[in-house]
Formats: structure tokens, sequence, C-alpha cells
């Protein structure tokens, strides 16, 4: 393998592990804030990729409806806890009808103004919104239990959203154009704009998680609710608010990583659950808390996978997964040691 080969290996390796560090932030979000390991992730990377599509086609994306029917569900269950607890319904009815109108007023304007921003933005819209539903209807329910319960109520999701997008968008994949066809030269090698692309939003969005934690109040109020959830509601801090931000937060992340993936793959409804397993892979060398860690995991995964495909690319997933092996035995001597 000469230098050339090994550099743009190495460009393409960036490439991926920018597309998986969206949905590392993703995990480690979901995890630091409600302590839910959420598999079901990778699912929003497909939602985010087809309902993009679907916009490009001037065609109103069928996630719409799910988003829709889910937020009535979840209206009708806030409306009987605030009945219950004697507090006014005009508080949840605002703010669902609010949402609602919203969404439903970025959804027009993108059918009718042909601006791929506002497609995009209209896409990420619809994907977060689907983050807090899930939530309300798995998780807030039952927030006290145990790790494995949550673990598998993320299983159980991800075995409704993988079906549901086949059901919704049938099984063709969908191409999605590129957000600009452009390439520059680098060192000799041909860098897309798209790649380019993916590594700033992946590197912005890294950034602004941080700045978001730690100058924010919001942010503080999750880390606090992800410490103590009991001591932070004697604080005052709205910890089921919590927990529904951070997985809307933590969809839009998936939702957007999963249009920028598009253009290099196609869209279909398979694309997300081997992304999701491979942003996993990465996140555990933070052990799901450390953002920096992880996010240096994931770049490290995109690269191994870059250049297992180069060398052996029938084994080159097998190569990739089988590095959470060595990442697992280094995080819990950490821990031990960290114990002793």
């Amino acid at each position: 393998m000469d230098a050339l080969t090994s550099l743009f290996l190495l460009v393409d390796g960036l490439t991926n592990g920018a597309v998986y560090s969206l949905l590392g932030l993703s995990l480690v979000l979901v995890y630091t804030t409600t302590r839910v390991v959420n598999i079901a992730q990778g699912e929003y990377i497909t939602f985010g990729a087809l309902t993009y599509a679907s916009f490009l086609e001037s065609t109103l994306a069928p996630v719409a409806y799910v988003v829709a029917a889910g937020g009535g569900a979840c209206l009708l269950l806030d409306l009987r806890r605030a009945r219950h607890g004697q507090r006014s319904l005009l508080r949840p009815l605002a703010g669902y009808l609010g949402a609602f109108l919203a969404l439903a007023v970025l959804c027009m304007l993108s059918l009718r103004l042909p601006f791929a921003g506002l497609r995009m933005l209209a896409s990420v819209a619809l994907v977060a919104a689907l983050g807090p539903i899930v939530y309300r209807l798995t998780v807030e329910p039952k927030p006290d239990s145990s790790t494995v319960v949550l673990v598998i109520i993320g299983v159980g999701v991800a075995m409704i959203l993988h079906p549901l997008a086949l059901l919704l968008w049938g099984p063709d994949p969908r191409p999605v154009p590129a957000l600009s066809d452009a390439s520059l030269a680098f060192a000799g090698i041909g860098v897309g704009a798209q790649s380019l692309f993916i590594v700033a939003i992946s590197l912005a969005a890294a950034l602004a998680l941080y700045l978001f934690f730690r100058h924010t109040l919001a942010g503080k109020a999750l880390r606090a609710a992800s410490i103590n959830r009991e001591g932070a509601e004697y604080c005052g801090i709205p910890v089921v608010f919590a927990g529904r931000l951070s997985y809307f937060l933590a969809a839009a992340l998936s939702g957007l990583s999963g249009m920028l993936l598009a253009p290099l793959v196609t869209a279909h409804y398979e694309m997300g659950f081997v992304v999701g397993l491979k942003g996993f892979v990465g996140a555990a060398m933070g052990g799901l808390i450390n953002y920096p860690l992880s996010v240096a995991g994931v770049f490290l995964v995109g690269a191994l996978e870059s250049f297992a495909s180069f060398l052996s690319s029938a084994y080159r997933d097998a190569l990739v997964f089988a590095l959470v092996i060595p990442i697992l035995l280094w995080r819990n001597r950490g821990a031990a040691a960290h114990d002793e």
C-alpha cells in the first residue's frame, strides 16, 4: 500500500467517521441524560434520509402521519395526567397545538418553495419530533426501570421503526443528490464537497453540544437530571422535559446524519441499522458518557472500516464490530482501577 492510497483511505475514513460521529453523539446525549442505551437510534438515520428524499420529490413525507398520530396519542396521555394531577389542561394543549402548527407550516413551505435547505430543515424537524414521541410512549411511563428493561424497550422500538420504514417508503432505494458536486484537490486526491460538508457539520454539532451543556441553563438542567433525577426534581428541574429534549436533540442529530449519508449510499430502509451499530462501537470508547472520547472512537471506527474495505472487503464489518471487544475490556479495566 503506497502513501497516496493510504492518504485516500484516511480521507475516506474521516468522512465515514464524521457520519458516525453524529450518531455517536446522539447515543451519548441520550445516555448521559436518561441512562438509556437507545438501540433504536440508528433507525432515525433511515427516517431522516427517506424523509428528505420524499421532500426532494415534492411529496409530503409519510412520516408526517406517524408524527401526527403519535403526537395525538401523547397529547391524550398528557391531558389525562394533567387532569389526574388537577392541573390546567391548557398548557399541554397549547404546547402540542403550537408544535403541530409549526410543523405543518414548515412542511407546506418546503413543498411550495424548492429550496434544499428548507426541505432539509423540514425533514430534520419531522424526524426530531419522533424522538420525544418515542420517549413519551416507552420510557417516560416507567423512568426508573432497570437497565435491562430499558435496553429491551430500545430493541422493541427498533423492531417497530425498521419495518415501519419499509411500510411507509417501500423497498426501493431513493437517490438523493449531494449538496454540492464540487470537489477539491488535496495532496493529489480529489475530495468531494459533500465529504467536507459532512465533516464540517459533524464538528459543528459536537461543538454546539459542548457549548449547550456547559453554558446554557437547559443543558445544565439535563446534566443535573442525569446525575440525580430525584434531586433535580426537588430543585424544580422538569425531569420529564429533560428526557423529551434529549430524545428530540438525539433524533435531530441522527436524522441529519442520514441526510448527509444518503447522497453517498442512496436512501433505503435498511441503511440505519449497520450505521447505528458502528456508531455504538465508537461511542463505547467513551463509555457513552465522554463526548471527546466518543468522537475519537467513531473516527477510529471510520478509519478502520476504510482500511479494512481495501484489505479485505468481505470482513470489513466483522473487523469493525470486533473492535468493541478490546474497547469494552479497556473500559472495564479502567472502571476496576477507579473502584480500587
